[in-house]
């Protein structure tokens, strides 16, 4: 008879299965559950850029040569090259700012919790802003060479792909600072009992009233009337009408 193997011994324990397919997140979803609809406006501008930027950079061309034919002696000589094929070092700068913008993105989506020093909207920024002035500084600062030679005319420059890499990455920090406002915003309370609308009575001195409790209110005796007060006597010596006359 063979063994069972972990996954059958697994399937009829049924709790380690449960145990360790149950992924959840801080909220109690699935920790994997993404829901485009959590992302907000700096997250959605993360995406954009981090997508962008990887296609600029891999599938455009950053720096070649053009010429106005296309090859002399069968040797082809309007050569151009990506981002990634030419920029050898900036390139690994612009790799680790798209996937830290993905992964940023990714986080808010599935509303993982991460332990980092610092925020994840901060870390996309620094990157974003330094993947943007490294493809600034290739543009202001790259080879240049051209020739003409009787009717045959060749240059060697920059591309349109750089200029597109150099929207994306600042769309990258754009979204990264808009991420690190919304991550320093101070949170609404969820026990906080919402504020009494302002009618002007304490402007005006009138006493404060406090809420009712739920205490039952207490039967109240009635008051005891107090006793009607007694007229005084008259003094000695003032009567109340004129003396008779003495007789005679």
């Amino acid at each position: 008879m063979a063994k069972p193997t972990r996954l059958a011994a697994l399937q009829a324990g049924g709790g380690e299965i449960s145990h360790i397919t149950n992924l959840t997140n801080a909220s109690g979803d699935r920790a994997m559950d993404f829901d485009i609809s959590r992302l907000r406006r700096a997250e959605k501008i993360i995406g954009g850029g981090a997508i962008a930027l990887f296609i600029f950079l891999f599938f455009f061309k950053w720096y070649g040569v053009s010429s106005n034919v296309t090859s002399i002696a069968g040797l082809n000589i309007n050569v151009s090259k990506t981002g990634w094929e030419t920029f050898t070092n900036s390139r690994w700068i612009w790799l680790l700012t798209i996937i830290a913008a993905l992964a940023a993105v990714l986080v808010v989506a599935t509303q993982r919790k991460l332990e980092l020093p610092l925020k994840p909207g901060a870390i996309v920024a620094g990157l974003g802003a330094l993947s943007t002035v490294l493809i600034f500084y290739r543009i202001v600062h790259h080879p240049t060479a051209s020739a003409n030679i009787g009717s045959f005319h060749a240059s060697a420059g920059i591309k349109i792909g750089i200029w597109l890499g150099l929207i994306a990455s600042a769309a990258i920090t754009y979204g990264g600072y808009l991420a690190m406002q919304e991550e320093a915003a101070p949170a609404p309370a969820a026990d906080e009992p919402p504020s009494a609308p302002f009618t002007g009575l304490a402007a005006s001195g009138a006493p404060a009233t406090t809420p009712a409790t739920s205490m039952p209110a207490q039967p109240v005796a009635p008051p005891i009337p107090e006793p009607a007060a007694q007229p005084a006597p008259p003094e000695p010596g003032m009567g109340a009408g004129p003396t008779p006359a003495a007789d005679v």
